[in-house]
């Protein structure tokens, strides 16, 4: 009988233990977001100071900025004379309440004896709209949008004084457009149009459909000479690697320093300037994101550290690529040793390769230069066997960015303005000699 009672309450021991297991197994939930759990854990192991590189953290509307932004009148076009005002006219907009969305076919850009043209760097979905401008309703703009894309934004003006924006696709087929009910708006911008204050005549490289703008007269410029500091590349290994209490280091016969575990790489240059990641991914499978996917993740995880120590655009983005451009005082920065982007590369969500500056600039004192007129540079590119205008993505203004390491802690600055043309995706210096600089002057 005894025998009996034990195996009754062995036999129900048993099947508490399976329930409890059972429930364990089916109440188990994987977390969500294992970089979460990762960033967690790093947070635990290092202070705030080891992973805050100084700089600030952005978002797509900061980011996603306009190259340029033309008044159009009786196909006459000005554009400001201070990239500084375009930038806080274009700020202003975003605050602008766009409402009564709706799609249309269309036939290139508004034909339209006044209109504002915006321009941007790149291809942008139409989905992006409300995370640049303020919107009444951000599902009326998803249900539109889907599968176009823009780089150039009309605004019009109503006859009651309100205006309509125009997100023209790239093939100029259709538009997606909204109205702002508001008259002083309405009265701000064709205030411009009436007094040009504040703005230069323009012209075009060529008559087309997108054209690219140049100012017409000589440029009266600002450039700069400073100084600016080093940044510690700890930090970037801090926030790169998985884990960096895992991580070895190296300094090369070259002074280049390297950062290293089982899998992860990062050299950081001898001027101690820029540094690059690489983190291979098996690519024999690709999972492609979408483009706010891709921007989002690529701003967290810069964010993450504070890496946003200058003004930054974006520039290009595509399916894996990344690339944001250093601006200052509203014009952009170019450097040919890549001092002035930060480029990634994502594969399937993962970061494959990061490239950034390691400086900060400290302080500057500006310097007046007179640069070539926009019509003499559209002369000499005309004339030279050295571009094809069909290659031409954009001209613009920009600075030249030098620098000499006086001492360990002192680097001398300077920022030269400068005509720079984009071809292929790549910007370089317009270099006009002086036979050609007399023969179109």
């Amino acid at each position: 009988m005894k025998l009996e009672v034990i195996k009754s309450y062995t036999l129900a021991i048993l099947v508490g233990i399976s329930l409890i297991l059972s429930f364990s197994l089916w109440s188990y939930q994987p977390k969500e977001d294992d970089e979460k759990s990762i960033l967690d854990e790093k947070e635990e192991l290092l202070n705030e100071e080891q992973i805050n590189l100084g700089g600030t953290e952005e978002t797509k509307k900061s980011l996603v900025q306009p190259t340029q932004l033309i008044f159009e009148q009786d196909n006459n076009y000005y554009g400001f004379s201070n990239a500084v005002n375009r930038q806080n006219l274009y700020e202003d907009m975003t605050s602008w309440v766009l409402y009564n969305f709706r799609i249309s076919d269309a036939n290139g850009r508004p034909n339209v004896n006044r209109q504002v043209e915006i321009i941007y760097p790149d291809e942008l979905p139409m989905n992006i709209i409300p995370n640049l401008f303020t919107v009444n309703n951000s599902e009326q703009v998803y249900n539109l949008a889907e599968n176009f894309s823009f780089q150039r934004l009309y605004i019009t003006f109503k006859s009651d004084h309100s205006l309509t924006f125009n997100f023209l696709s790239t093939d100029g087929k259709t538009q997606i457009s909204a109205d702002v009910n508001n008259a002083q708006k309405h009265d701000q911008l064709l205030n411009y149009l009436t007094t040009l204050e504040g703005l230069e005549k323009y012209v075009m490289l060529e008559e087309k459909e997108f054209p690219i703008y140049l100012p017409v007269n000589p440029i009266q410029a600002i450039g700069y000479k400073g100084s600016m500091s080093k940044l510690d590349p700890e930090i970037l290994k801090n926030a790169l690697f998985q884990d960096p209490l895992e991580v070895h280091s190296n300094v090369s016969d070259d002074m280049e320093i390297w950062y290293q575990d089982s899998v992860r790489l990062m050299q950081v240059f001898e001027d101690r300037l820029n540094m690059t990641f690489i983190h291979p991914q098996e690519t024999l499978s690709y999972n492609p994101i979408t483009f706010i996917e891709l921007l989002d993740q690529s701003i967290a995880t810069i964010n993450g550290y504070k890496g946003w120590v200058q003004d930054y655009n974006l520039e290009s983005i595509n399916t894996m690529n990344i690339r944001y451009q250093m601006y200052y005082r509203g014009y952009p920065v170019f450097n040919h040793e890549g001092l002035s982007i930060i480029e990634q590369k994502w594969v399937n969500k993962e970061l494959e390769e990061h490239r950034q500056p390691l400086f900060k600039i400290i302080n500057t004192v500006p310097e007046p230069y007179t640069l070539d007129p926009g019509k003499d540079i559209i002369s000499y590119i005309k004339e030279s066997s050295n571009y094809k205008i069909s290659e031409i993505e954009d001209i613009q203004v920009g600075f030249r960015l030098g620098y000499s390491i006086e001492t360990e802690e002192f680097i001398r600055l300077s920022l030269t303005p400068d005509w720079y043309v984009k071809i292929n995706g790549q910007w370089e210096p317009i270099v006009m000699d002086e036979e050609h600089r007399k023969g179109v002057s």
